[in-house]
């Protein structure tokens, strides 16, 4: 049976790799959005997460109620189970966007499957916020949409407080903002056949359909290509959400990704700005059956653009047409483009470039599950497989080091944990990389954010001063 399962999380901070879910709240309807079951999550704060002073002062978590929850293994085994029950449609308000990825990284880290949620046993996912988009724009609804400083916003907690979606709990809770979410759907779904059109672009079968509809737009001597209205928050307000866009095609390194060069900016040959380089061109990347969402340029979508973008649009692929080898060259750069590999990457940021799992790996993954907690370490010393064994040694550090003598893993999984901490609390030299070449936030870092924070302490309530007071002891006593 096909369900949704409405979803939403609090986490330690943004770092998809290296912070935590620390809550997860979801409910289960039926496909007519019908309340079939709810669930709640609650996750200890691992021993070597930084909390993010930001993140702690806007969900208001502490790490000592956060006692009270499971441990992070556990919660990762609770909700890969549930996400993954088959026929469920995962989705919620930006998920795609933020939500989806940590519980990838949570996964994959805790040595389970990270994307079976997103195809297998009749699962996919969804996204309440691009649908939200498309209604606010094209669909006449009895939703009042806010405005912040006199500008539209698409804040779940400013359109739940306009519209009562929720008339208790406070925004950023889980659980809350799940229900938020779902009483906004329900409105959404008041349009069934809006709603049934706004759900085949989150399916990869209708791909194909949705680029038959776009137009073929001659471009020179470089031949056709799909011409569409792309749909997405990142556009901001200013632009009404939408942009012109044209497809170039798909990579030839990645084939879930189709490449699309936005035509209302500068930077083209022969306009306004000096002519960039086509490696400096910003391409979009689009996942099949994600967002952003492309649309036909029919009259009724186009006519939505501010006249400066159609005018630039009509220029741009006017100049494309007569810089063909800058345009070819650019087509090529693009198709051929490969994301470079991060030199010495963390064990916990590899989901991407370390590729999936091998059958080797998964049998080796399944026997460390089945073990008996006692079990758990003899497992890790009969594994052969280099990263498997790094993520279960710590797996066993983050969840059970208090039930194993502290040298065990050091020994036994190759885990040097005193080595690790260091580098956590310091980075110095040594710095954890994350995917992004990024460098992971340390406890130093958080400390003087914290001690900044407190200067004005003014701008803050007494609960937010007394839970920056009680994170400053927390990572103090890593």
């Amino acid at each position: 049976m096909k369900t949704f399962l409405f979803y939403d999380i609090e986490t330690s901070g943004l770092n998809t790799a290296f912070d935590q879910i620390l809550t997860f709240a979801a409910i289960r309807t039926d496909l007519g959005l019908k309340e079939i079951d709810r669930t709640s999550v609650v996750v200890q704060l691992r021993p070597d997460v930084v909390p993010s002073p930001g993140a702690f002062i806007t969900h208001r978590l502490s790490p000592a109620s956060l006692m009270k929850g499971v441990c992070e293994y556990d919660a990762a085994l609770a909700i890969h189970r549930i996400i993954n029950a088959p026929g469920t449609i995962s989705l919620g308000y930006n998920t795609l966007g933020f939500d989806d990825e940590f519980l990838r990284f949570t996964f994959y880290r805790n040595l389970l499957d990270p994307y079976t949620h997103q195809y297998a046993n009749g699962c996919f996912r969804m996204d309440i916020l691009p649908l939200a988009v498309l209604y606010r724009l094209f669909v006449p609804l009895d939703i009042h949409w806010p405005e912040n400083d006199g500008k539209p916003s698409m804040k779940l907690e400013l359109i739940s407080k306009e519209n009562a979606l929720v008339t208790s709990g406070r925004a950023h809770d889980a659980m809350v903002d799940v229900e938020a979410t779902l009483a906004l759907a329900q409105r959404l779904f008041t349009r069934g056949e809006m709603w049934d059109y706004c759900r085949t672009f989150f399916n990869k079968a209708h791909e194909p359909t949705h680029m038959g509809r776009l137009e073929r737009r001659k471009i020179g001597l470089a031949g056709s290509f799909y011409l569409g209205i792309m749909v997405s928050l990142s556009f901001g307000a200013k632009y009404n959400y939408m942009a012109p866009v044209l497809c170039i095609g798909p990579s030839r390194v990645y084939g879930n990704q189709t490449l699309w060069l936005r035509l209302d900016a500068k930077g083209f040959p022969g306009g306004e700005a000096e002519p960039v380089d086509p490696d400096k061109i910003f391409i979009i990347r689009k996942k099949k059956g994600e967002p952003p969402i492309v649309l036909p340029p029919l009259e009724r979508f186009w006519g939505r653009l501010s006249p400066e973008q159609q005018t630039m649009a009509h220029e741009n692929m006017e100049i494309l047409a007569n810089h063909f080898s800058w345009f070819t060259e650019l087509i090529e750069y693009h198709k051929n483009y490969t994301y470079p590999v991060v030199p010495d990457l963390d064990a916990d940021a590899g989901l991407y470039q370390e590729g999936f799992f091998s059958s080797m790996e998964k049998n080796e993954m399944a026997g460390f599950h089945r073990a008996a907690p006692a079990g758990r370490l003899d497992s890790i010393k009969k594994m052969s497989c280099p990263r498997v064994k790094n993520l279960a040694a710590r797996v066993l550090f983050r969840n059970f080091s208090s039930e194993m003598p502290p040298e065990a893993l050091d020994e036994n999984g190759g885990f040097d944990r005193e080595s690790y901490m260091e580098r956590v609390r310091r980075g110095g030299l040594n710095p954890i990389k994350g995917f992004r070449n990024d460098i992971r936030y340390g406890a130093d870092q958080a400390l003087k954010e914290i001690a900044d924070l407190l200067a004005d302490r003014k701008q803050f309530d007494a609960e937010q001063i007394a839970l920056l007071e009680e994170i400053h002891q927390h990572i103090q006593a890593m």
